[in-house]
């Protein structure tokens, strides 16, 4: 390779990552109108507490469930309401909602729930949520927890015994 290919090279390579890197914002994934409209609830409850809200943070999406399409989580425990108190959240923790796809056009509410905390895994091959939540639902204290282990399936979020 010469000396004059090199610095063309370099130019080249410049100007392929610049044409490509839009294309990541652009390919990024949308909420769906029935997602959007619960954030847009949220941060209407915020502003009626007095707060600004600010919902970038809430919505994650990734195919939690395996089946190859799109699925929200909707983590109101990141619903930022400046100057106000987060509507979703209270002592016992925040409103989480896992939405599916339904492997058409629409997206379905499949968990909703107050909880502490929440993780997804695999393991044998299928997926889980696992989920902190407080006392109350298992019949202890507010002041402890609650674990649920839940499978992932196509349409739908089961207990685990």
């Amino acid at each position: 390779m010469t000396a004059l290919n090199l610095p063309f090279l370099r130019i080249a390579a410049l100007a392929a990552f610049a044409l490509l890197a839009p294309l990541g914002v652009a390919g990024a994934a949308m909420p769906p109108d029935s997602i959007e409209e619960a954030l847009k609830e949220a941060a209407q409850a915020c502003r009626q507490m007095g707060g600004t809200p600010n919902t970038e943070a809430i919505l994650a999406v990734d195919d939690y469930n395996g089946d190859g399409g799109e699925d929200w989580v909707a983590d109101y425990g990141k619903l930022k309401c400046e100057g106000g108190v987060n509507p979703l959240c209270g002592s016992g923790g925040c409103t989480i909602q896992l939405y599916f796809w339904d492997g058409g056009t629409s997206w379905d509410l499949v968990f909703e729930d107050l909880v502490q905390s929440y993780k997804f895994g695999t393991k044998g091959g299928k997926r889980f949520l696992y989920v902190t939540t407080p006392g109350t639902p298992c019949n202890k204290p507010l002041t402890e927890t609650c674990k649920y282990t839940y499978r992932l399936e196509k349409d739908a979020v089961v207990p685990v015994e």
